[in-house]
């Protein structure tokens, strides 16, 4: 869609109080101001200068190329803490790079974080932008009010192409096909393509705060006869952790941070954990086995996609059957919903067994995304899969800063030794984050056949790191973690071993890189996730 310009401009003021004394006063000069986008609060957000070093038409070109459709979470908080946190703008910043800006937010915000950022952000209200937004969510009776509503541009393509859709949406036929036919004789794309909106339900669903959400569910769920939940178990609380901690030893050899003991007889998913709150016996007794009743009730539920059984399975969950919030999981993802989000929103009580049992793949990505080391220790001691502790002792070890200076470890010099599938790719991403490579590791890794090769894209990496521009370099990383992750899903749907096609070089590289760039804990992040792809 054509974007029409939008020019601002920006004043400071300043202002001057009291008068002159008899005495001299020496009055320094004051630096101009920067200009400075506005943001929302993201995680780990970045410093308000992370954009020196980066021309706007360099910023600007990078945020009209980030990976749109990626679904990595890793990828896409990498690129929320360039996109949507308030920074001081790049050099020479123009109308072009704000625009850029907000049509990144669209993709990455949702709908609550985008209100908040365009509230902040004037360029956010320019038409066009605002048509975009809509069209982007399968809104096109709020993108048609602005059509409407437009007195200038009227006969640039973008706005006739949505006057087209508007008409036929309208069943104003003869309207539509002369606003098609223009455009056709420009040589222009008639056709605007709307996505479908998500379902009303979890549009409501995901927009309401934790208490509102939890009295939804209930009331939908009633007609179903869902008995009350037990008070003790509605509402948030933080990660459940009983009695003392002890100092765990790692499957790679060295000690982790401490874990609390018995390695959480309960988890909370519902809202950021911490390793270090402990809660009283009366919270950790609560009886979370809802018994065969519940049992049965889950199978019928099971096979009922309506609203109010989708709502019984969150109550479900919340009274702790990891079952169910795995398949409230699983719907929402089919809606187009983020895993991470959704987890993030029910208070459910967990036995890491039964996530084990359930989903232990759903809930191990879950502590990577949230950077939960205690959750993957209480999954490491919920499991007894020798394949799966050893992913997730890898993924710990990435999170926890366990590579750094140590030796790689038995388990991963003999799957190098063996040739083992993905074992180079895991070889690599331990060195990247720190760990010694010794003479046998070397002489093996020559040994190794290896796809991949350095591209042109890693010169712009480099320099931009070299340059100390962090929002950059961030992007330009992004785009190639994204990049390795659809070779690396198109491997996985041809069922072809990982180490002939993936390019084991680019994630070394990426992970080094963010090393280097002072993002040490988003390499570690990454390198947790991708250490377990194999569950």
């Amino acid at each position: 869609m054509a974007i029409r310009a939008l020019f601002l401009s920006a004043s400071a003021l300043v202002a001057l109080a009291g008068s002159a004394s008899a005495q001299s006063i020496a009055v320094e000069g004051l630096e101009a101001a920067k200009a400075f986008t506005p943001g929302i609060e993201v995680a780990r957000g970045l410093n308000a200068e992370a954009w020196a070093g980066t021309s706007a038409d360099r910023a600007t070109r990078l945020l009209q190329e980030i990976p749109a459709e990626t679904s990595h979470p890793i990828v896409r908080d990498m690129l929320r803490r360039v996109v949507l946190a308030g920074l001081a703008s790049p050099s020479g910043s123009d109308p072009a790079f704000e625009r850029a800006r907000i049509q990144a937010a669209q993709i990455l915000a949702t709908p609550d974080e985008y209100a908040r950022f365009t509230a902040r952000n004037p360029v956010a209200q320019d038409p066009a932008l605002r048509v975009d937004a809509y069209i982007a969510r399968g809104n096109l009776d709020a993108a048609c009010e602005i059509s409407d509503a437009i007195t200038q541009g009227r006969g640039e393509s973008g706005w006739v192409r949505l006057r087209a859709a508007c008409h036929m949406a309208r069943g104003e036929t003869a309207a539509a096909d002369l606003a098609q036919e223009l455009l056709r004789s420009r040589g222009e794309e008639p056709v605007l393509v709307v996505p479908d909106p998500p379902e009303g339900f979890w549009i409501e669903a995901m927009e309401l705060d934790a208490a509102a959400l939890d009295r939804f569910m209930t009331d939908l769920a009633s007609d179903l006869d869902m008995p009350a939940p037990p008070a003790s178990l509605v509402g948030p609380s933080p990660f459940e952790i009983s009695s003392d901690t002890i100092s765990q030893t790692d499957p790679a050899g060295g000690t982790s941070a401490d874990i609390p003991e018995d390695v959480l007889d309960d988890i909370e998913v519902g809202v950021p954990f911490s390793t270090d709150t402990i809660v009283s016996d009366d919270v950790t007794d609560v009886d979370t086995d809802n018994g065969a009743e519940a049992g049965s009730e889950l199978t019928a539920l099971l096979t009922d996609m309506s609203p109010e059984a989708t709502a019984k399975l969150y109550l479900l969950g919340r009274d702790g059957d990891a079952r169910a919030v795995s398949e409230f999981v699983a719907r929402a993802e089919a809606n187009g919903l983020d895993t991470a989000r959704v987890l993030s929103r029910i208070p459910a009580i967990l036995d890491p067994a039964d996530m084990a049992v359930a989903n232990l793949p759903l809930f191990a990505r879950y502590a990577v995304v949230t950077r939960d080391i205690a959750m993957m220790q209480a999954l490491f001691d919920a499991t007894t899969d020798e394949l799966t502790r050893e992913r997730l002792a890898l993924a710990s070890d990435a999170m926890g800063n366990g590579f750094i200076g140590r030796p790689l470890g038995a388990g991963l010099e003999l799957a190098l030794a063996e040739t083992a599938p993905n074992a180079s790719r895991d070889v690599l991403m331990a060195l990247a984050l720190g760990a010694d490579l010794t003479e046998p590791v070397e002489a093996m890794l020559a040994e190794a056949v290896l796809p991949g090769t350095v591209d042109a894209d890693w010169i712009g990496i480099d320099h931009a790191i070299d340059r100390g521009a962090r929002a950059e370099s961030l992007l330009r990383l992004a785009e190639q973690v994204a990049s390795d992750d659809i070779a690396i899903n198109q491997v996985a749907n041809d069922q072809i071993a990982n180490d002939k096609v993936a390019d084991s070089w680019t994630i070394y590289r990426t992970i080094r890189r963010l090393r280097d760039a002072g993002f040490s804990d988003t390499a570690g992040q990454l390198a947790a996730y991708e250490y377990l792809r194999g569950l």
